[in-house]
């Protein structure tokens, strides 16, 4: 893992007001982390110049690279340049050629080059130009000295995905990574785990999540899945699997079927696996959750194999009735859900529960569940409980 740390900033009105989603932030960090650089900030600043000017001090201040996006267009609220160039008190060059370069792009496409479009040519002075193949704005490769001596690399590129993408791939990443010097890759791996708190599963792995470790191990949550992250780093994909085998074996073992997959797999996509493998075709009788449940699992491909039926009740029916729906449906398994109460006093004290019960060759199983959590994804939580509940009864039947 290479020394350097890294700032990105995001720039625009449009990400300061909400209107846009800043996903090159995001994007850049994990393109960074795969070859070894650490982000240490995130910055995201609008179209005001003394502001853009301020960001870019304090980045060039404490960290080894900036990478910046957005403010490259030829509109007077694009000041990346001109921030630049003030905050390491040097003149803006043009660049002949690169005015060229724009020229013949709006004569290939058949327009006459506003004017506005020549400051796309003018660069801080010392500054590289990174070339944009499909658009008008070129990147900016900066260097500048900090306090403590020394460098700091800045590298802006546009705010258009597209073309960062591009440029990124083609120009900056090979550059950045020889300036890590560092030609090892990072791998990560990831664990999903369903049944349990964050705070409970970190608790069971106490000697594997602490800072520093190698292979690092991440955890964190989202609408009560919990993922664990396990990173390394090696020179090959193969090398940091090795190195990390035996952290994912621990995980497994101590967790248990706490895990139920791996790298971005969803609760859905294993009770649809387990189903096929199984040969099992499932019916849904819902009468609390408006059949989402059943709408997950026949989303994913081939679905229709499976999933027979997924009724919306007010109740769930007499077991006989039951019986007849997954016979009727060509089932031979059913799941029925039963009604939430959904009484605000009552979900506040965490009060509500419901039934989920299981129905296969005449018998059936019944498991009572708490309807609880935040507000914002109690009902995805209840959602994904259903999902794990039927996992872990077909997991049953695996191991019989």
């Amino acid at each position: 893992m290479s020394s350097l740390r890294a700032e990105v900033i995001s720039i625009g009105d449009e990400m300061t007001s909400g209107i846009r989603l800043d996903t090159n932030s995001q994007w850049l960090s994990s393109q960074l982390g795969d070859i070894g650089i650490e982000v240490a900030f995130h910055s995201t600043v609008g179209d005001n110049l003394e502001d853009n000017i301020d960001v870019f001090r304090h980045a060039a201040n404490r960290v080894d690279i900036v990478i910046a996006t957005g403010g490259l267009g030829p509109t007077a609220d694009d000041l990346t340049r001109l921030a630049i160039s003030k905050m390491a008190d040097v003149p803006l060059i043009t660049h002949p050629e690169i005015l060229a370069h724009i020229r013949s792009m709006f004569e290939s496409r058949g327009r006459e080059m506003p004017e506005n479009n020549s400051i796309q040519a003018d660069f801080p002075k010392g500054a590289v130009a990174i070339a944009n193949p499909e658009g008008t704005a070129p990147g900016i490769d900066f260097q500048t000295q900090r306090p403590n001596g020394r460098n700091c690399r800045i590298i802006a590129l546009p705010g258009v995905p597209v073309e960062m993408k591009q440029m990124w791939s083609q120009s900056v990443e090979a550059s950045l990574r020889k300036q890590a010097g560092d030609s090892s890759i990072i791998y990560h791996h990831t664990l999903h785990c369903f049944g349990s708190g964050e705070s409970h599963i970190e608790s069971l792995l106490p000697n594997l999540i602490q800072r520093g470790r190698d292979p690092q191990v991440g955890i964190t949550a989202s609408s009560a899945t919990i993922s664990l992250r396990v990173s390394t780093s090696g020179t090959t994909e193969a090398d940091c699997l090795s190195k990390m085998q035996p952290t994912i074996e621990t995980i497994r073992q101590t967790l248990g079927p706490l895990v139920f997959g791996e790298n971005g797999i969803e609760l859905q996509q294993v009770v649809h696996n387990l189903l096929s493998a199984q040969k099992q075709k499932l019916a849904v009788i819902d009468a609390g959750l408006q059949g989402v449940v059943g709408e997950r699992l026949s989303q994913i491909p081939n679905s229709a194999t499976w999933i027979c039926a997924n009724e919306i009740r007010d109740q769930i029916p007499a077991s006989d009735e039951i019986g007849s729906v997954i016979e009727s449906s060509g089932a031979t398994l059913g799941i029925a859900i039963g009604p939430i109460n959904r009484a605000p006093d009552l979900v506040r004290n965490g009060q509500s529960f419901y039934q989920v019960m299981i129905f296969e060759k005449q018998t059936f199983q019944q498991t009572q569940f708490r309807y609880s959590g935040h507000s914002g994804w109690r009902e995805e939580r209840a959602v994904k409980e259903v999902l794990n509940h039927l996992r872990l009864y077909l997991d049953s039947n695996r191991s019989e």
